[in-house]
């Protein structure tokens, strides 16, 4: 059985899908299974091939490549999208609203490459086990990390890490809230601040002066927003000029 990932990649310029293809081909768990220079052609291809990692130009001849994800994501939902292109900055806003996993910028740079395959194997692994899944029984292993603080109501309240997606700062109450993953939120004791927060775990970076988010669940870092693993994936946390670097340096280091 070939366990191989399955790679398409889909580029009006051969020069930038050739030299694509031959630093991928270093990595024995991939497989280039065919690649296109037009949205027709690969949208038969992705029909075919169902694609798990897939690179895609945003600007091609016959459509636009933010377009096409949906077409993509109807055909094959569990495929891995790379935004492959020189101008992402540019188009950000508007690929925030689609559904692309990360983005990779040309010329490439294997280095970068690297952490893009890096975090596609890391988004497989966890999308093939149960550990982004609410847990049916409340009951934590005695060695499970987790977070204790006191509540906005002065209750002793004890959460695992792994429930934790964010923190963020409530201007209404004046408290810090933490986002739990089966939805709710749990609203800290006032005069609890993000330093407190932060000394807890390493896990905890600041992403903006009023959210804090836990690495576990990083999937993806943009300029100005960062985007979660489900059941977390519907929030998009905003990135504070002054925590986007030491941001960027927590992810690259996972």
């Amino acid at each position: 059985m070939n366990n191989k990932t399955k790679v398409l990649i889909i580029d009006d310029d051969m020069a930038s899908i050739e030299k694509l293809n031959d630093v991928l081909s270093d990595y024995p768990d991939l497989e280039i299974v065919g690649n296109a220079t037009l949205c027709k052609k690969g949208e038969e291809l992705v029909s075919h091939v169902k694609p798990d990692l897939l690179f895609l130009d945003i600007e091609l001849p016959d459509g636009n490549g933010l377009d096409f994800i949906r077409t993509v994501k109807t055909i094959s939902p569990a495929t891995y999208i790379v935004m492959f292109t020189g101008y992402y900055q540019k188009h950000e806003s508007n690929t925030f609203l689609g559904e692309e996993s990360d983005y990779l910028l040309k010329p490439i740079d294997e280095l970068e490459l690297n952490k893009v395959v890096k975090r596609y194997r890391r988004h497989r692994m966890l999308s093939n086990s149960d550990s982004l899944r609410v847990p049916e029984t409340r009951s934590m292993n005695k060695h499970e990390e987790v977070f204790t603080a006191a509540t906005y109501t002065n209750e002793l309240r004890v959460m695992r890490l792994s429930d934790i997606g964010y923190f963020r700062y409530s201007m209404r109450r004046k408290v810090w809230e933490v986002a739990l993953n089966d939805h709710s939120f749990v609203q800290l004791k006032r005069g609890t601040s993000a330093n407190d927060i932060l000394q807890y775990s390493p896990q905890f970076v600041q992403t903006h002066q009023s959210y804090i988010v836990n690495m576990h669940y990083l999937l993806l870092v943009g300029t100005t927003k960062c985007r979660l693993y489900p059941p977390f994936d519907e929030d998009e946390l905003p990135i504070g000029r002054t925590y986007g670097r030491d941001l960027r340096h927590h992810f690259q280091e996972i």
